[in-house]
């Protein structure tokens, strides 16, 4: 249950968005509208948690969200360098959004992690709001969003850069090229850190329960 709801999840509100858009655009119409028709399936999985949850699906949030930014980009300008750099603006907001979310009683990641972790299963969901007792827990998430944070405003500093110092036939490379890696290299680390913080705080549960034996 837990691989079959992260599937519909990330199918509603990625997978089918994307499609949509490029097979629309295939078809000769305009970005505007087939932003506008694509956010029909993260608004379609956003409103299903609601009823079913009573609770905002944040994945399916931040993916309305940034068609809506996409749609008022894509008025702004035809500029080919523009057009380049505006798909840095999406990854800048997200950074800038799980940055402004320390400073909320909980962090954009948790609810991310939530969704990933869990898979929408109501039970697994209890457990991991439960952790949030935890002062480890909650300092490797708000960690795990500090870096996604900084790294995302980063690229899309970088990226902007070089969309307008480059040539236009290599900004075409460097920029996909650039989100992609480190996006890749973000997912990675945040796989590695929270293993090594899961096995980290399983010693010091042991160490304590032999200590307290020990008595």
């Amino acid at each position: 249950m837990q691989a079959r709801g992260l599937l519909v999840n990330l199918c509603f509100n990625v997978v089918l968005p994307l499609i949509a858009v490029n097979v629309l655009e295939a078809r000769g119409v305009g970005i505007v509208t087939a932003l506008a028709i694509s956010a029909v399936f993260p608004a379609l999985e956003t409103g299903a948690t609601w009823i079913r949850l009573r609770r905002l699906d944040t994945l399916g949030a931040i993916s309305l969200a940034f068609i809506t930014l996409g749609v008022g980009a894509s008025l702004v300008s035809g500029d080919v360098h523009f057009a380049l750099a505006k798909e840095s603006f999406f990854s800048g907001v997200f950074g800038l959004i799980c940055l402004g979310s320390l400073l909320a009683p909980r962090p954009l990641m948790f609810f991310l992690g939530r969704t990933f972790s869990t898979g929408g299963d109501p039970a697994r969901e209890t457990l991991w709001n439960e952790r949030w007792a935890v002062a480890g827990f909650r300092n490797v998430i708000r960690r795990m969003t500090f870096v996604w944070g900084v790294a995302y405003v980063s690229e899309a500093a970088l990226r902007i850069v070089l969309v307008y110092a480059l040539p236009v036939n290599a900004a075409l490379v460097v920029s996909p090229t650039l989100a992609m890696a480190v996006t890749a290299a973000l997912v990675f680390w945040t796989i590695r850190y929270g293993r090594n913080a899961e096995r980290r705080g399983a010693e010091l549960r042991a160490k304590a329960e032999a200590d307290a034996a020990a008595l």
